[in-house]
């Protein structure tokens, strides 16, 4: 099993533990890091000597220029073993186009899993149980699209509910202990539509807290997330064979 720490600062000194480095941001186009930033944690990996996957956002249209020179600057540092993490289906052209032969593989916002605490008070039968298990990729027809694009690896929430096995074709990443629940290109701390950066952070982190739900949501600028610590029991059976660990919530 492959232990992946998610960061998206860097930071020189990486536990021992890490077998791979993840970078970036997943969810805010407007906290992806400078190619100084990747740069430097591409060298915190090399000097561990571990793999490194750049973690790439949802897309707005201002982002796209700024997203292709960063990856025009950072892609000729990439090395045998290091990926592209995708966020939006509109950064696969362009991945591809600017990091060529770089494995891309699909982020978690694109796994259409079935989110929320609320899923927990439902009563399921077997079939309705298994189907709030499942996502986007679950299907003979998503597994031919991927394989058609060169895609073999998705990045998956820990559900509360648990995780039904991938097709054989698949591997999977498994993100802890922060769940995505649900995100939205409107960012309450962002002030219009400008096409750089937010001048401030996206502040602090809230709870948000209903008598409808057993758990709390977390929500850091876009987006809200559940903690669950619990991982699946089968692991390998499920098609998982990587942990991703997130120290804080992600961006």
């Amino acid at each position: 099993m492959e232990r992946a720490l998610f960061l998206s600062r860097p930071d020189d000194d990486l536990p021992s533990w890490v077998g791979r480095l993840y970078f970036g941001a997943e969810f805010c186009p407007w906290t992806f890091p400078e190619a100084a930033e990747i740069l430097a944690a591409m060298e915190a990996a090399r000097r561990c000597a571990v793999p490194f996957t750049l973690a790439t956002p949802v897309i707005v249209e201002p982002f796209l220029a700024p997203l292709r020179r960063v990856l025009e600057k950072i892609s000729p540092f990439l090395a045998p073993g290091d990926e592209i993490l995708i966020s939006d289906w509109g950064a696969l052209s362009l991945v591809q186009e600017t990091a060529p032969g770089i494995p891309v593989i699909l982020g978690r916002v694109l796994s259409g899993q079935k989110r929320g605490p609320e899923i927990l008070d439902l009563q399921l039968t077997a079939d309705e149980s298994r189907y709030f298990r499942q996502g986007s990729w679950y299907s003979p027809e998503a597994e031919r699209f991927l394989a058609e694009t060169g895609i073999y690896r998705v990045e998956l929430d820990n559900l509360l509910q648990g995780i039904s096995p991938l097709p054989d074709g698949l591997r999977a990443s498994l993100h802890y202990p922060f769940a995505m629940v649900t995100s939205s290109r409107n960012c309450p701390f962002r002030d219009g539509n400008r096409a750089e950066g937010c001048d401030s952070s996206c502040g602090e982190v809230f709870v948000l807290e209903s008598p409808r739900s057993q758990l709390p949501l977390l929500q850091r600028g876009n987006t809200q997330f559940l903690s669950n610590d619990d991982l699946p029991g089968d692991l390998q059976g499920c098609g998982i064979d990587r942990l991703v660990w997130h120290p804080c919530l992600p961006r």
